[in-house]
């Protein structure tokens, strides 16, 4: 790498990672983990009863728990992300010996391009995949079958981090359980066992509750799931970036296998993991449908140590062959910086302990405005679907509507909506009359400030129930509801 450029990246990575701590998250996925992870652990309501998103309980939990053992307003899920990452260098000791600093900035520096500092579930999910692979591997190598039954229990809680996690563990999987030598079917059925235990456990709490509450979350994410499908361009475009980031990458797979030889026999088996985990992981990217780069992290993982041992190998890379991925982080980490100080602006202009003060413990409807107001301000949701666009996936643009009204005329005490979301069309006019009839707007945000004719998500307008006689709302709304 030409100098100029090394010192170029250097400065760029410093003010990248100080620009990832002065928001309190810089994904807007994360604080929506932490709302709805909120409600179990506060509330202890069983998901979705007090938010629904589409993954596993398993997220909501590492999140939640990171959130209030960690109280800092800034910078926590970068933190998370280091964290993170340092277990993951360690844990992914096994498959070689390397610098562990070296692996964690390329992990984390390179890891730019697909957003690892934004501490999304992809990065918690390589940990426990690194660590079921150890257990695997060291029941191998140690002869102890316990280590089966202890993968089985880590291998129930990635899982229900994220489904694709036994996509991307097939592959490896595959070889620890039935190379030549470690093939033992009570390993198998240990590890089927911890599994089982594990499921159990995590699942207990809807079994205590009964009265099909575990029906109800499957049925939950399964009727989301099938409206939330990617669209046929979507997909081309998942498949095509895929396929651009492997590219980047394929320097390290190309020295990978020319220094290491191909064999399922001996010690040699062992550098074939990490090969077989990054060509799993393939596929579940893929398979998500969306061509959002947080997903690579899946792939990217495995790769960052490949890269890392290689080094280690004093493995000469051809020339100037990692040049494009490094051009790759620089353009990422401007583009990131850039973005992560304007929200910073947008963000410290919107009052949250006003909102926090005013609503209390009162529930918050919400018509398609941004979360973030009840991830900062610890808002309770009237709905359970909270997230932005929930209501129009699940029930249809054209029905989303009779939802809302649904909920109004329930009586909500306070109603979020994006500025100005009436003018702007971005709230039906049927609801904007229930609203202006039945509410006042006590706060109203563009966070844009002069640029009235664009509105910045953290943007918003809080109505306040103004109508205390519930008979009204029934009288009313029920001319509307019956409306095509």
């Amino acid at each position: 790498m030409p100098s100029f450029l090394f010192w170029v990246l250097m400065i760029l990575t410093v003010c990248y990672f100080v620009s990832d701590s002065i928001l309190p998250f810089s994904n807007g996925d994360i604080a929506y983990y932490v709302v709805v992870g909120r409600g179990m652990l506060r509330d202890h309501l069983l998901p979705y009863t007090y938010a629904f998103d589409h993954k596993p309980l398993g997220v909501y939990l590492v999140y939640a728990v990171w959130d209030y053992i960690v109280p800092l307003p800034y910078g926590k899920f970068e933190l998370l992300a280091c964290v993170l990452m340092a277990a993951f260098v360690l844990l992914c000791r096994i498959f070689g010996s390397f610098n562990n600093w070296l692996a964690w900035l390329i992990l984390t520096v390179g890891g730019s391009v697909f957003g690892v500092l934004d501490g999304n579930t992809e990065t918690v999910l390589v940990v426990g995949e690194a660590l079921f692979l150890r257990l695997l591997y060291k029941g191998n190598t140690q002869g102890d079958p316990f280590l089966f039954f202890v993968a089985g229990l880590v291998f129930s809680g990635v899982v229900n981090v994220n489904y694709l996690s036994a996509v991307c563990l097939f592959l490896p999987s595959l070889l620890l359980f039935l190379a030549p030598g470690w093939f033992r079917l009570k390993h198998i059925m240990l590890a089927a066992m911890g599994l089982v235990v594990g499921l159990l456990v995590l699942f207990s709490p809807y079994l205590v509750e009964g009265h099909g509450a575990l029906q109800t979350y499957f049925s939950m994410q399964s009727a989301f799931l099938h409206h939330y499908g990617a669209s046929l361009k979507a997909r081309m475009r998942s498949v095509l970036w895929c396929g651009i980031y492997t590219a980047l990458l394929f320097p390290v797979l190309q020295g990978w296998f020319k220094r290491f030889p191909l064999s399922l026999h001996g010690t040699a088996r062992k550098t074939l993991l990490l090969p077989l985990w990054f060509l799993s992981s393939v596929p579940a990217v893929i398979l998500s449908g969306h061509p959002f780069e947080h997903y690579f992290i899946l792939c990217f993982a495995p790769a960052a140590i490949m890269a890392a041992i290689l080094f280690e190998k004093s493995y000469a890379f051809p020339k100037y062959s990692l040049l494009p991925f490094a051009l790759f982080s620089i353009g990422y980490m401007v583009q990131d910086t850039r973005k992560i100080l304007n929200e910073r602006l947008y963000y410290n202009r919107v009052d949250y302990a006003f909102l926090s003060k005013e609503i209390g413990t009162q529930k918050v409807l919400n018509i398609r405005a941004d979360h973030t107001a009840f991830y900062s301000a610890d808002l309770r949701p009237f709905d359970v679907y909270l997230f932005p666009t929930h209501i129009d996936i699940v029930f249809g643009k054209e029905n989303a509507w009779k939802h809302y009204m649904q909920d109004l005329v329930r009586g909500p005490a306070y109603v979020l909506t994006p500025y100005d979301g009436c003018a702007r069309n971005q709230v039906e006019p049927v609801v904007c009359r229930w609203l202006t009839t039945h509410y006042k707007r006590i706060y109203s945000l563009n966070t844009r400030g002069v640029h009235t004719e664009k509105a910045q998500r953290f943007s918003l307008d809080l109505y306040k129930l103004v109508l205390s006689e519930r008979s009204g709302y029934l009288k009313g709304a029920a001319p509307l509801l019956k409306q095509d």
